[in-house]
């Protein structure tokens, strides 16, 4: 998302009778963007995408999460509730391309038996 200064420059090219109405709307809506809490298949306020919490496996074997979405995610983003204590950014590596239901990972060897979470969206 561009910064609220650069969404006024567009609209402010917009036709004259427009532009008021455009510029309060992106005002009330910019700043408010948000996430959401991190909590276990919790869908995003203002974006398109998911929360998935997960623990990873006892060993480094693939390990397959459900994401929910119905399609394939194009964007994985580790995340951490900051309300918690615990849980923790692991290593990970995708082990093939996820797909409609599920993201393949395997995670490094320190990493094994930990509690994490990431915003999955598609």
């Amino acid at each position: 998302m561009a910064a609220l200064g650069g969404i006024e420059a567009i609209v402010n090219s917009l036709p004259d009778m427009l532009r008021p109405r455009m510029m309060e709307l992106v005002r009330a809506l910019v700043p408010y963007l948000r996430f959401g809490p991190v909590e276990h298949q919790s869908k995003c306020e203002n974006f398109a995408g998911v929360t998935i919490i997960s623990t990873t496996a006892s060993d480094t074997g693939e390990l397959a999460i459900a994401h929910g979405l119905g399609r394939s995610p194009y964007r994985i983003q580790p995340c951490l509730a900051a309300n918690s204590s615990g849980m923790e950014l692991v290593n990970y590596r995708l082990t093939r391309p996820s797909d409609a239901n599920r993201i393949y990972l395997k995670v490094a060897a320190g990493d094994t038996g930990k509690v994490f979470a990431m915003y999955v969206e598609g």
